[in-house]
C-alpha cells in the first residue's frame, strides 16, 4: 500500500487521505503492480458526526458536552478494465468508474484493530451516528464533483452523494459498535444500548440469545434517502424499522437526521408494556432548536422529549397467570383512552453491570410515566368493564417496561413498589373510583348483581408472572379497597366507605365453596350494636360483622367452623363478644357453637327463606344476616337484620362463680330459642322508621334459692311508640332454705303472668310481676288475714343487672295472724340481682297477748307484745333488732290504782368486720291515790362492742387433739 497521501484543497474545504494498494506510477499514469492481485483506492475521510449532550428545557450554561466520530474509511476495487487511472486528484475522485468495498458479513472485528482490514483488504467503514460502524448492504455508487464548484461567485462546499444502484434509498448494515473510547455524553440522543441493538438488528449476524442457543433475529438494514459525506461531517437521513424483540430490547424505530454531522433530528422508539400489561413505545425525539440564551445570545441545542404511545388500547384478563385463577382481579378488561402522553420525564439512569465487552447499560430500565420537568405522574385514563359488564373510569400512573428488560435483582418490581410521593398521593397503586358501582366479583346466576358495591377506592397489586405470555410484566390484580356496604351503612352513625380485601376461601376456593358466598371480608370487622332501648331490654344484639356474602349480606366471620366444640365456641366468642342477654349475659357464652351443617341453611337465603325459618321452630339462623332490598313502592330502601339462635347455657358446665349460671334453658334438651328481626325502612326524603320485633322462649333466671321459668317473653318497638312486651308462663319457685315458701306460693294460680299480671315499660327498662291478696287462710289453730303476695321481675335498658323481687305482703301492710287468745303480724320481702346475687333481705314478726279481770272492788290487766325485726343488705351489713313491752295495772274501788310500764329494745349491727349490741329500755311506775298521782321513770342504755371479727374454725379447733377427736366423733 502507498500512502496514504494528504490531499487539501482550501477552495471547497476538501481534506481527505488516500491510500493505494497495488499500483504505482509508470511516469504516465497509475498502473497495477500485480495484474492478479486485487487493486484498490482507500480514501479516508475526517469525522462524519459529533454526538452532543440534550437537554429538556434550555440549558442553564453554554457549555455542552460532546464527543466525535473517528475517521471514515471508503475503500473501492478498481475494475480489471479501467486502465486510464491517472496520478491526478480529479483521477482520483471520480469514484463512479469503481467499485465501493463492503464489510462481508458475519465479520464484526477488523483484522487489525483501528484499521478496516477484513480478511485481508481494506474495507468501506463509515462511523456514522458516532461509536456506530456502518457499512454498504448492497452495491452502491459514489457520484460526486471533482473539481471545485462555483455558483454565483461562490464555491460549494466539497461533498460525494452516496447512491444506489436501484431505485429507492440506500441500504446500509450497522456490523459493529465501538466501545473502548470511554463513555456517551450523559443525555446523548444515542446510549450505549441503542447502538448495540443497531447492530442487533441490522448487522444480518447470527445472534446468541442469554442461555447459549442461537437467536432466530431477522434482519432489516437501515435505509438512507441521503447520505452525503464531506470535510465538516455527514448529511444524513437514515431510517429503521423492526418488529420489537426481546432480544434487541424492544427497539422498533430508529430515524436519524443530520446536517454536516450535527444532529437535526433523532427518534428512538422502543416497544414495550405498561405495568397493566398494554402494549405500548417508548418515544424518544431529539430536535435542533435555536433560543435566546441569557449570556450565549442565539444558541441552538438538541432538545429532547420522550412520549408514550399507547399501540393496544384494550388487555383482557382470564384464568392464565393468576394465583387464584383471576378471582383477584374483578376486571375483564381495561382500556386506556390516552393515544399519546404529553412530554414526560426521561427514565432515571441506572448502572448495571454486564459481564463481556459490552458497555454497562445506562439508560435501559422501567420507569415510572412523569411529567417532564416535574414530579407529577401522568395519570392515564383507564375504563374497566367487571364481570357483568358494567363500565367505570378511573385514572392511574403506571410503570413502562421495555422488551427484554434484565431483571435479576427485580429490577421492575423494585421501581413499581417505589414508595416516593408524587402529585401528592403517597400510594400510586390507590385508585379514586368516587362511588361508581362495578361488582367486585362474579355473582351466582340466580342472584344476579350481588356482589355490586359503590367503590371508592381500589388498591392494585402486582400479581404473579408464571404463565403469563409477558412475564416481565406480570399482571395487575386488586390487593384492597374502599367499598360502600348499604346493609351497614345503615347502622353507622356516618354513612362511610369500607376497608376489604378478598376474602381468603374465596381467593383458593371460589365462591362456591363458601356456604353464604362470600368474596370480601373486611378489613377492620365491625362492632354492630342495636341499642336495648330498640330491643325492648330482653337482648342488646351485637356480632362483629366482617364477611360480605352475595346469599347472605354481610355476616360474622364464623365460616372456618371447625369441628371441635372448643374451636367452634371461640369462633362464636370472637364474633359476638360483648352481646348482652337480660342486661348481663354475654351471649358468646351461651349461644350454641357453629357448625358446618347450619351454614348450609345461608344458601340462596332469600326473603322467603328467612321467613320460612323465623316460622320453623326447628329452624335456625346461626349468624345475624342483614338484607337490604327496594321497596315495593320504589319510594326507599328497607333493611333487615334477622338472627335466630339456640341459647342453651348448661348450667352445668359453668363454673359456680360464672354470672351466666343464672340462665338456664327450662327444657335442658332443645334450649332457648332467640329471634330478633329488626327492620329499618329508608325514604327517598331520608326519613327513617324502624321497628324491631323479638322473642326469647323456653328459658328460666336461676337466682340460686330463687328459680323464675318464662314460657315467652315477647316484645316489638315502632316508631313513636313505647315497646309493645307480653310475657306467659311465669312461674317462681323456691329451693333451698326458702322451701318454706312453697306452701304459701301454692296458693298462686298456676300461669302467674296471666290475667291480674302486669308489665310496664318505662325509660329505664321493663317491669314485669305480679300482686295477689289472698283469702284468709286457716291453717289449724293459726289464721292468716290481710296476705298479699307479689313477685316482680325487672329487665333494664342499660348494662344494669336484671334483678328479681319476691315480698310477703309489705312493711306498710303487714299480714296479721292470730292463735287462739294471742295475735300479731309482719312481712318479708327479697331483693336478688344476677349481679350480686341476694341484694337485699327484709322481715319483721310482731306477736303477744292481753288479759284483763274485774272483780268489783278490784279490776286490773296485763299486755305482754314481743317482735323481731331483721334487714340484711348485699354489701354485707346486717341489723337485727327485737323489744319486749310489758304493760299492767290493778285499781281497788276506784280509789287506788297502780300501774307498771316496761320497755326494752335489743339490737345487733354488723358493719363490715365490727360487731356491735346494743340496747336500751325504760321502767314507769304510776301510783295514784284519790287526788293525788305520782310517776317514776328509770331509763337505761348498754352498748358491747365484739371482736373486729370473729375467730375462725381454725383458732376454735386447734389440730391437735381437739381436731383429730372431732372427726373421730363425726366418723362414729
Amino acid at each position: 500500500m502507498q500512502g496514504p497521501f494528504r490531499v487539501v484543497r482550501p477552495s471547497d474545504m476538501l481534506v481527505l487521505d488516500i491510500s493505494l494498494v497495488n499500483l504505482r506510477f509508470d511516469g504516465h499514469r497509475l498502473v497495477r503492480t500485480n495484474p492478479a492481485a486485487p487493486t484498490l483506492v482507500v480514501v479516508t475521510l475526517p469525522p462524519q458526526h459529533v454526538l452532543e449532550q440534550a437537554f429538556e428545557q434550555l440549558p442553564a450554561t453554554g457549555t455542552v458536552s460532546a464527543v466525535t466520530a473517528g475517521a471514515s474509511t471508503l475503500s473501492f476495487s478498481v475494475p480489471a478494465t479501467l486502465e486510464d487511472l491517472e496520478l491526478s486528484l480529479d483521477s482520483l475522485l471520480d469514484w463512479s468508474r469503481l467499485v465501493p468495498m463492503t464489510v462481508p458479513v458475519g465479520s464484526t472485528k477488523p483484522d487489525t484493530t483501528g484499521t478496516a482490514l477484513f480478511q485481508g483488504l481494506p474495507r468501506s467503514v463509515i462511523e456514522f451516528p458516532t461509536r456506530l460502524l456502518i457499512t454498504y448492504d448492497e452495491p452502491v455508487d459514489w457520484v460526486g464533483r471533482t473539481a471545485p464548484q462555483q455558483v454565483g461567485g461562490r464555491t460549494a462546499l466539497w461533498h460525494a452523494r452516496l447512491h444506489g444502484t436501484q431505485e429507492g434509498d440506500v441500504l446500509l448494515r450497522a456490523f459493529a459498535a465501538v466501545g473502548d473510547r470511554g463513555d456517551l455524553p450523559a443525555g446523548s440522543p444515542l446510549a450505549a444500548e441503542d447502538l448495540a441493538d443497531i447492530v442487533t438488528l441490522t448487522s444480518r449476524n447470527e445472534q446468541v440469545v442469554p442461555g447459549g442457543l442461537p437467536a432466530d433475529i431477522p434482519s432489516a438494514p437501515l435505509r438512507s434517502e441521503q447520505f452525503i459525506v464531506t470535510p465538516l461531517g455527514s448529511s444524513a437521513h437514515l431510517h429503521g424499522a423492526w418488529p420489537p424483540l426481546p432480544a434487541s430490547r424492544g427497539l422498533e424505530a430508529y430515524d436519524h437526521i443530520t446536517g454536516l454531522g450535527r444532529d437535526q433530528y433523532v427518534r428512538v422508539v422502543r416497544h414495550g408494556r405498561l405495568s397493566t400489561g398494554h402494549e405500548a413505545s417508548h418515544v424518544k425525539e431529539f430536535r435542533r432548536v435555536f433560543a435566546a440564551h441569557p449570556s450565549d445570545g442565539i444558541v441552538a441545542f438538541l432538545r429532547r422529549e420522550d412520549r408514550i404511545i399507547v399501540k393496544q388500547p384494550e388487555v383482557e384478563y382470564g384464568q392464565t397467570g393468576y394465583t387464584h385463577q383471576g378471582r383477584e382481579m374483578p376486571f375483564r378488561t381495561l382500556r386506556i383512552t390516552d393515544r399519546a402522553t404529553p412530554p414526560i420525564r426521561p427514565p432515571e439512569p441506572v448502572s448495571q453491570e454486564v459481564d463481556g465487552p459490552t458497555r454497562p447499560l445506562k439508560d435501559f430500565t422501567a420507569f415510572w410515566v412523569v411529567l417532564q420537568n416535574t414530579d407529577v405522574d401522568h395519570e392515564f385514563t383507564l375504563i374497566g368493564t367487571d364481570c357483568e359488564g358494567r363500565k367505570v373510569s378511573f385514572t392511574m400512573p403506571l410503570v413502562f417496561v421495555p422488551d427484554g428488560l434484565p431483571d435479576p435483582d427485580g429490577n421492575f418490581t423494585a421501581v413499581y413498589q417505589e414508595p416516593d410521593q408524587h402529585n401528592g398521593v403517597p400510594d400510586r397503586h390507590t385508585r379514586e373510583l368516587h362511588g361508581q358501582t362495578m361488582a367486585m366479583a362474579q355473582p351466582p346466576t340466580e342472584a344476579p348483581g350481588s356482589t355490586a358495591h359503590a367503590v371508592e377506592t381500589l388498591t392494585f397489586g402486582l400479581g404473579t408472572m408464571d404463565g403469563h405470555a409477558h412475564p416481565e410484566v406480570g399482571l395487575p390484580y386488586v390487593s384492597a379497597g374502599m367499598v360502600r356496604v348499604p346493609a351497614v351503612e345503615q347502622f353507622l352513625p356516618k354513612a362511610e366507605a369500607l376497608a376489604v380485601t378478598f376474602d381468603p376461601t374465596y381467593l383458593q376456593q371460589s365462591m362456591d365453596s363458601h356456604p353464604a358466598g362470600a368474596y370480601l371480608r373486611l378489613t377492620n370487622p365491625l362492632p354492630l350494636t342495636l341499642g336495648a332501648e330498640k330491643a325492648g331490654g330482653l337482648a342488646s344484639p351485637r356480632a362483629a360483622l366482617q364477611v360480605i356474602t352475595s346469599q347472605a349480606g354481610v355476616v360474622p366471620d364464623l365460616f372456618a367452623a371447625a369441628d371441635s366444640a372448643a374451636d367452634a365456641r371461640n369462633l362464636v366468642k370472637a364474633a359476638f363478644g360483648g352481646a348482652r342477654l337480660l342486661g348481663l349475659i354475654d351471649l358468646s357464652e351461651v349461644v350454641s357453637g357453629i357448625v358446618k351443617d347450619d351454614l348450609g341453611q345461608l344458601r340462596n337465603l332469600g326473603d322467603d327463606q328467612i321467613d320460612a325459618i323465623l316460622k320453623d321452630s326447628n329452624r335456625m339462623l346461626p349468624v345475624p344476616v342483614l338484607r337490604i332490598r327496594d321497596l315495593a313502592d320504589g319510594q326507599g330502601k328497607e333493611l333487615r337484620y334477622v338472627w335466630k339462635t339456640r341459647l342453651p347455657g348448661p348450667a352445668s358446665v359453668l363454673a359456680a362463680d360464672d354470672p351466666t349460671r343464672f340462665f338456664v334453658p327450662s327444657d335442658a334438651g332443645t334450649g332457648a330459642t332467640l329471634t330478633l328481626d329488626a327492620r329499618t325502612t329508608r325514604t327517598k326524603d331520608a326519613v327513617d322508621n324502624a321497628t324491631v320485633s323479638g322473642e326469647l322462649t323456653g328459658f328460666a333466671l336461676n337466682f340460686g334459692d330463687i328459680r323464675v321459668d318464662i314460657a315467652d317473653l315477647r316484645f316489638r318497638t315502632g316508631p313513636g311508640k313505647k315497646p309493645d312486651v307480653t310475657a306467659s308462663g311465669l312461674a317462681v319457685s323456691f329451693d333451698h332454705d326458702l322451701e318454706f315458701i312453697n306452701s304459701l306460693r301454692s296458693a298462686l294460680p298456676s300461669d302467674v303472668i296471666g290475667p291480674g299480671a302486669y308489665v310496664d315499660v318505662r325509660p329505664a327498662g321493663i317491669v314485669a310481676g305480679y300482686r295477689l291478696a289472698l283469702p284468709s287462710i286457716a291453717l289449724g289453730i293459726l289464721t292468716l288475714t290481710n296476705l298479699t303476695l307479689s313477685a316482680e321481675l325487672t329487665i333494664p335498658f342499660d348494662s344494669s343487672p336484671v334483678s328479681f323481687r319476691f315480698s310477703v305482703s309489705e312493711q306498710q301492710h303487714p299480714f296479721d295472724v292470730t292463735v287462739s287468745l294471742f295475735g300479731g303480724g309482719g312481712y318479708f320481702s327479697m331483693l336478688v340481682d344476677v349481679d350480686k346475687g341476694l341484694s337485699e333481705v327484709e322481715g319483721s314478726l310482731e306477736f303477744g297477748g292481753s288479759a284483763a279481770i274485774d272483780v268489783g272492788v278490784a279490776a286490773g290487766g296485763v299486755t305482754i307484745m314481743a317482735g323481731v325485726l331483721f334487714k340484711i343488705a348485699g354489701s354485707g351489713s346486717a341489723q337485727l333488732s327485737g323489744y319486749l313491752r310489758f304493760n299492767g295495772f290493778l285499781s281497788v274501788l276506784g280509789i287506788v290504782t297502780v300501774s307498771v310500764d316496761f320497755y326494752v329494745q335489743l339490737g345487733y349491727r354488723k358493719d363490715g368486720k365490727q360487731s356491735v349490741i346494743f340496747g336500751s329500755g325504760n321502767l314507769t311506775v304510776s301510783v295514784r291515790i284519790a287526788f293525788f298521782s305520782k310517776s317514776v321513770s328509770i331509763p337505761f342504755e348498754r352498748t358491747f362492742s365484739g371482736s373486729p371479727a370473729d375467730p375462725s374454725f381454725a383458732l376454735c379447733m386447734p389440730r391437735e387433739p381437739h381436731w383429730r377427736a372431732y372427726c373421730e366423733a363425726y366418723a362414729r
